[in-house]
C-alpha cells in the first residue's frame, strides 16, 4: 500500500450555484473479480476497465449537466470485488494475484476509483455490499458470514478516506443493503441470495423481489444486482419498479462459456435519479471493452 503512494485530499469540484431541480448519479460498481486471470482479463486490465469507469461517469454525467445540475454521486459496491481463492478446485492456477494481493490491489482501486469522482462531485455517499466471491473458506467452513474479503477491502478504502469530509460511507450493516436518494428507495444485493449453487432465472428473481416488497418491512423501488456479469431489466409486479443485473468488468470467463453456454461483455450501470419524484429518470450500460 506504501508503495502506491499516499492518499492525498481530494480538491473540490467548483460548486453549482444553479436553481434547477437537481438529479443524483447512481453508480453500480460490481464484479470485479480482482486478480482473476482470463485470456483477455488480469489485474492490469481491471484497473484499466474500472478508471474508464470512472472517467465515463463523469463524461455521462456532464451531458445531463448540461440541463440541471448533478452534485451528488452515490456509488453501489455490489461485491465479487476479489476473485478470492475458494470458489473452484483449480482458482489457484486463475488468479495473478493472492488473497493478501488482492486485497491490497482491490481496496487501493476502490480508493482511486472514489477519489476520482469526489473530484468531480459534491459529495459522494458509497454502499457496499460483499459477494461470494469474498467468501472465506467452503461453503461448509464454520467461518462467519461478516468475515469476507470484499468487506475488508471496503473497510480499508473507507479509513484510508475517512478525512474526506464529502464522503459519507458505512459499514455494511445487513445482508442486503439499502439505498435511499432523497424519495428513492432500492435494494442492493450481490445477486447469489436465491437459487441453487448461486444461479436462479429472471422469473425466480421476479417472485422473489415481489415477495420482497411484502417481507422485507421496507419500501423500496429497484433491486440492483450482480454476480450474473449480465446487463437486463425485468419488471416488478407493479410495472413502475424494476430488477436491473449489471455485468462484470471481466471479459472471456471460460467457467461460464463451458458450464452454462453464456459470455457477456464488460460493462457497468449509471443510473440518474430524480430525488423528488423518487425514479429514474436516465440509465445508461457503460460498455468497458
Amino acid at each position: 500500500m506504501l508503495a502506491m503512494g499516499g492518499v492525498k485530499p481530494v480538491t473540490p469540484p467548483p460548486t453549482d450555484k444553479r436553481k434547477a431541480k437537481a438529479e443524483v448519479a447512481l453508480v453500480h460498481a460490481t464484479d470485479w473479480q480482482g486478480a482473476k486471470v482470463t485470456t483477455s482479463y488480469n489485474t492490469q486490465i481491471m484497473r484499466k476497465r474500472v478508471m474508464q469507469f470512472a472517467e465515463k461517469i463523469v463524461h455521462l454525467t456532464e451531458i445531463q449537466r448540461q440541463h440541471h445540475p448533478v452534485k451528488e454521486c452515490v456509488v453501489m459496491f455490489g461485491g465479487d470485488m476479489v476473485e478470492g481463492l475458494f470458489n473452484y478446485p483449480a482458482q489457484l492456477w486463475q488468479i495473478d494475484n493472492s488473497l493478501f494481493g488482492q486485497f491490497v490491489t482491490v481496496s487501493r482501486l476502490e480508493i482511486d476509483f472514489v477519489r476520482h469522482l469526489l473530484a468531480n462531485f459534491e459529495k459522494v455517499t458509497v454502499i457496499a455490499e460483499p459477494g461470494n466471491h469474498g467468501r472465506i473458506g467452503s461453503k461448509r467452513a464454520e467461518v462467519p458470514r461478516e468475515d469476507n474479503v470484499d468487506r475488508m477491502t471496503y473497510e480499508m478504502a473507507r479509513q484510508l478516506l475517512s478525512d474526506e469530509k464529502r464522503l459519507i460511507w458505512e459499514d455494511c450493516p445487513e445482508d442486503i443493503q439499502k439505498v435511499e436518494v432523497g424519495n428513492y428507495r432500492a435494494l442492493l444485493m450481490h445477486g447469489d441470495e436465491i437459487g441453487r449453487n448461486g444461479f436462479a432465472s429472471p422469473t425466480a428473481w421476479i417472485q422473489a423481489g415481489n415477495r420482497w416488497r411484502t417481507s422485507f418491512g421496507w419500501d423500496f423501488t429497484d433491486i440492483f444486482v450482480g454476480h450474473y456479469h449480465r446487463h437486463s431489466q425485468e419488471p416488478l409486479a407493479d410495472d413502475i419498479g424494476a430488477i436491473y443485473w449489471s455485468g462484470s468488468t471481466e471479459s472471456d470467463n471460460r467457467y461460464a462459456r463451458d458450464s452454462m453456454a453464456v459470455s457477456g461483455s464488460p460493462s457497468q450501470r449509471l443510473h440518474f435519479i430524480d430525488p423528488v419524484k423518487g425514479r429514474t429518470t436516465a440509465q445508461y450500460q457503460v460498455w468497458l471493452d
